[in-house]
């Protein structure tokens, strides 16, 4: 069985999950600690705290018929975040307009470079995201392109330091 963990809480998620089973397989905590070979306290701080030093784990958890693996897990994508929460996350880029699409959001950005602000936009939606909207900027209409003219040197230097900072040294 392969439970998941509460991200806020890892450690006492793992003590719920570990007196779920113990339940489950109808042993007091008296008689899981006694055939695990750990102390009663010992037993009852893991399922209330979730702390237990990794050694004392293992014995419970084969103790309770688990087996703990490691396996490598990728990070979520960055653009698996709610749009709901882009106002907040980036406030003051279109705050008339709290629904407003991420390319909006990344063209005013863009438009008034911040190099924290573009950074952060750069991890949420990738650098690729940002190069692209700043040509869709490039070619707008000329109503457009005193902004763009006026950030150009600005957002051509740290797109190029971030291109930079991204690819590989050989």
């Amino acid at each position: 069985m392969i439970a998941p963990l509460s991200k806020s809480e890892p450690h006492r998620a793992i003590g719920r999950i570990l007196a779920k089973k113990r339940k489950a397989l109808r042993l007091t905590q008296a008689m899981a600690a006694q055939k695990s070979g750990l102390s009663l306290s010992m037993l009852r701080r893991a399922e209330s705290h979730g702390t237990i030093p990794l050694p004392q784990l293992l014995r419970l958890a084969a103790t309770i018929g688990y087996d703990l693996h490691l396996r490598e897990s990728s990070p979520p994508p960055a653009t698996k975040q709610s749009k709901a929460n882009l106002n907040r996350r980036h406030p003051g880029l279109v705050w008339s307009n709290a629904k407003a699409p991420k390319e909006i959001y990344i063209r005013k950005a863009l438009l008034n470079p911040r190099f924290a602000q573009l950074l952060k936009l750069s991890r949420e939606f990738g650098l690729e995201a940002l190069k692209r909207e700043w040509h869709v900027l490039c070619t707008q209409s000329a109503a457009e392109s005193k902004d763009v003219h006026r950030a150009a040197p600005e957002v051509t230097r740290i797109l190029r330091n971030m291109e930079a900072a991204t690819t590989p040294s050989r």
